[in-house]
């Protein structure tokens, strides 16, 4: 953890100082990863705006604690820290995920409205096709460890940074392989939309998601919806996140 994290609870925490917020942002990550793949957006965002982090067991100082392979499971826990220690207590508040973050997001969203806790203004969505829709590719989450690396790589789901450093590959292969089982064990139910606005992002050379997997996330909000693209592949986020934060304040109607 650096000086500018803060940790509230284990599996929330702040990214960046304390701010005097008019809203703060949610940020779920995707699969391997933790609090660090929204280290660069506070400095980008307005101080109106607060950054706030999902860390997820097996990641960062939660190294040693077991994996959750279940999406229940995993929505379950952010429920149970965000009623303990209030998020929305004095501002509203949004939710941005990535990849897996942006399913994590969408049923976390309706796992609040279900138990009537304070829902989000809105909820950013990236580089994830609609729920609704079904993988058609192969599991992976139970091939042996070489392959299950080879068969990640080979789908464009590990940020080229991590492919540098084999060591850190290897730290972050329990963490991989229990987000994919999230992912590929997940089966959308019929629910209401929500009730709030829904905005997609993607990647134009996107290996894993096209343009009309994510237009179909429109089906999912009974406000406004919105789909922006962008160049560059899985990870596009990294490329063009202040385009993306500003995109986001826009539809915040903050300042960016």
């Amino acid at each position: 953890m650096n000086q500018h994290t803060t940790t509230a609870r284990p599996g929330i925490i702040r990214v960046g100082p304390p701010r005097a917020p008019r809203v703060r942002l949610l940020c779920v990550p995707y699969a391997g990863a933790g609090t660090a793949a929204y280290r660069a957006f506070p400095a980008v965002l307005p101080p109106t705006v607060e950054v706030w982090a999902v860390r997820l067991p097996a990641r960062e100082t939660r190294l040693t604690e077991e994996p959750l392979t279940d999406i229940g499971a995993v929505v379950t826990a952010l429920v149970d820290e965000l009623a303990t220690e209030p998020f929305a207590a004095d501002v509203p508040f949004a939710l941005f995920g990535h990849s897996m973050g942006a399913l994590v997001c969408f049923e976390l969203a309706r796992a609040l409205r279900r138990t009537g806790m304070p829902e989000p203004a809105h909820l950013f969505v990236s580089g994830r096709r609609a729920p609704r829709i079904r993988d058609e590719l192969p599991s992976i989450h139970r091939l042996e460890p070489a392959r299950f690396l080879d068969a990640v790589e080979q789908l464009g789901g590990i940020p080229g940074q991590v492919l540098a450093e084999p060591g850190l590959l290897d730290l972050i292969a329990p963490a991989l392989r229990a987000d994919f089982a999230v992912c590929e064990t997940y089966r959308h139910t019929e629910e209401p939309p929500l009730r709030y606005g829904i905005s997609a992002f993607g990647g134009r050379s996107d290996p894993t998601t096209t343009a009309e997997q994510l237009a179909t996330w429109s089906t999912e909000t009974a406000d406004r919806f919105t789909l922006r693209l962008y160049s560059g592949d899985h990870f596009f986020m990294h490329t063009h996140h202040r385009l993306i934060l500003t995109e986001l304040c826009r539809d915040l109607e903050i300042e960016p």
